[in-house]
């Protein structure tokens, strides 16, 4: 029976170097809000829980629409879908939007002759609906059509904030 009571307080002692390893906490209570913010400065229990090395807490973004959270949007992309001619004298460039509202982006655009050189160039801005594309529309004069070989456009829409 000695034995067994050795086993048993072996495993007891394993059980809680474990637990506090993973994050466990021996503390007061639930662990049901009574998280630590970091902005408090509290020398209280914080509280049982649970954590792992492998959680990346600091990376956690709400789903929300409010607009205040402006700095979690992304860039949108941008397509060239037609290129200037003289029956259509303008290119249209789709543009489309990956964030969950509304957002307005900007498009760098450019008419280029064969060797690359740019005959003409806009920034155009456009607003595009959550998840949506939108097209937006660049002008090219009689000159630049003449001379156009094709259009490009930079392949990332910069976010307007």
């Amino acid at each position: 029976m000695h034995t067994r009571g050795r086993v048993l307080k072996f495993t007891a002692v394993s059980v809680l170097v474990v637990l506090s390893l993973t994050g466990f906490s021996t503390g007061h209570g639930h662990s049901s809000g009574r998280h630590k913010s970091k902005s408090r400065s509290s020398s209280s229990d914080s509280g049982g829980g649970c954590s792992s090395s492998r959680q990346k807490h600091d990376s956690y973004t709400p789903r929300t629409t409010s607009t205040r959270r402006s700095s979690a949007l992304r860039d949108g992309t941008a397509l060239v879908v037609s290129c200037a001619t003289e029956a259509t004298p303008y290119a249209t460039v789709e543009v489309t939007n990956p964030n969950g509202r509304r957002a307005t982006f900007e498009v760098e655009f450019a008419f280029q002759d064969a060797t690359g050189r740019a005959l003409d160039s806009a920034v155009k801005q456009v607003s595009v609906p959550a998840r949506g594309t939108s097209n937006v529309q660049v002008k090219a004069g009689r000159a630049v059509v003449a001379k156009l070989d094709h259009c490009r456009v930079e392949p990332e829409a910069d976010l307007v904030r």
